[in-house]
């Protein structure tokens, strides 16, 4: 599971609610403000009837063309790349974050998402990883960084739930000189479909280029690339997850008690630690 990019809008709290688990600071904020958000501020709504604000929605992606991940080379309309070492370099230039027009459907109606910045609870679509050296990394015997990386995407018919802010979508007019051609990104950096035809042709050399590379799905006729509102970024949380509205609300509770409850159990541990390596107590298993 993954959450990222590691954005947070209680980040500025000085005093911030927090455990410390594996010498690692890990904020009990965004859980615990997800879970009140998902209970309370955000309505639960279908897409013709959701209004401008907090809204959950959930259906299937759909899109009119696609995108070709770059380590499991599956069509897919959005993808993330979550790199943590990659030591060959062939990962480093590749751009993190790409999304083709991603529109989610829930039978009532069709709905913009530009995931672009969003928490994401995905499981792994697939990884480049070397198990042997990451093993060796934890002894004096290794040589060299291991490679690991994860990538995240969502496919075409994937159900997805949505928890953002519904807000006008600033380009909901079409530049002309921005979006002149093919090639050009689409409103806040959807690719285009000229750009994701030239991306599936070097991930498959063999294509016949005198032929459609075979990315589109849909008539772009049948999808409004330019609607008047969208869903994405806002002041609020955004996430976007393959759990259903029922069971991504569960997690959420769940991880708030965990994190709230045991926050204190770890902050006292911590304290006995530092306690303990300046010598002022003792074991708490000595006899």
């Amino acid at each position: 599971m993954y959450f990222g990019p590691a954005h947070d809008p209680h980040r500025h709290l000085a005093a911030e609610p927090a455990l410390v688990l594996g010498g690692h600071q890990r904020s009990i904020w965004p859980v615990f403000f997800l879970a009140r958000f998902s209970s309370s501020a955000a309505q639960a709504a279908t897409v013709r009837a959701a209004a401008l604000g907090r809204v959950e929605v959930s259906g299937r992606a759909v899109g009119p063309y696609t995108l070709v991940a770059p380590l499991s080379h599956a069509d897919c309309l959005y993808y993330r790349l979550a790199i943590e070492s990659n030591p060959q370099g062939d990962l480093r230039k590749r751009i993190q974050e790409l999304c083709a027009p991603l529109f989610l459907d829930d039978g009532t109606g069709t709905l913009m998402i530009y995931p672009q910045g969003s928490e994401l609870l995905l499981q792994p679509s697939s990884e480049r990883s070397e198990y042997g050296k990451l093993a060796l990394a934890l002894t004096c015997y290794s040589e060299g960084s291991p490679e690991f990386a994860q990538e995240y995407s969502i496919k075409p018919g994937d159900t997805i739930f949505v928890l953002g802010t519904l807000q006008e979508n600033p380009w909901a007019k079409k530049d002309p000189i921005a979006e002149c051609n093919e090639l050009s990104r689409i409103g806040p950096g959807f690719v285009g479909l000229g750009e994701a035809d030239l991306m599936r042709r070097e991930a498959f050399p063999y294509l016949d280029p005198t032929l459609p590379a075979g990315s589109a799905l849909v008539s772009r006729n049948e999808f409004d690339l330019h609607p008047p509102v969208m869903l994405m970024q806002g002041k609020g949380p955004f996430v976007v997850s393959t759990d259903s509205q029922r069971e991504f609300v569960a997690k959420l509770n769940l991880k708030s008690l965990v994190y709230i409850w045991g926050g204190p159990a770890a902050a006292l541990w911590g304290l006995w630690e530092i306690l303990h390596r300046a010598g002022l107590m003792g074991s708490p298993f000595q006899n």
